[in-house]
């Protein structure tokens, strides 16, 4: 993924590599028209992405690069509570992280809003 983006990037975590695709060009088309900018962050063939057990890549994830904006992250999060075993991650050009799940996002329905608004530094927060 290009960390040069100034951006937010929002990835699409699945174990199943096709799965996690259709599910970030699904969000992808529910953010088109909200943010023409927003585009598909795919890793490299054969690159080494996700998280690993036992040597090998357990978890892929396919990501979108986007604006943002109060307008996306309610798109987000709307299509994030449809599928509660979903889990997403969402960072911030500051380097924060956030990760949820599709229960999360439901219980919660301005989580992922009130992230991306956030100034704050540095540092990693847990849906």
């Amino acid at each position: 993924m290009p960390e040069n983006h100034t951006g937010y990037r929002i990835s699409v975590v699945d174990e199943d590599p096709l799965r996690a695709r259709k599910d970030a060009r699904e969000l992808l088309a529910a953010l088109a028209e909200a943010d023409s900018t927003a585009k598909l962050d795919m890793p490299e063939p054969g690159s080494l992405t996700g998280s690993f057990d036992k040597g090998g890549p357990s978890v892929e994830t396919v990501g979108l690069l986007l604006s943002a904006g109060s307008f996306v992250a309610a798109l987000v999060q709307v299509w994030l509570a449809r599928i509660p075993q979903r889990t997403i991650m969402v960072k911030r050009p500051d380097g924060a992280v956030l990760h949820v799940t599709g229960k999360e996002a439901r219980e919660d329905d301005t989580l992922i809003e009130r992230f991306l608004a956030e100034d704050g530094g540095n540092g990693t927060a847990t849906g």
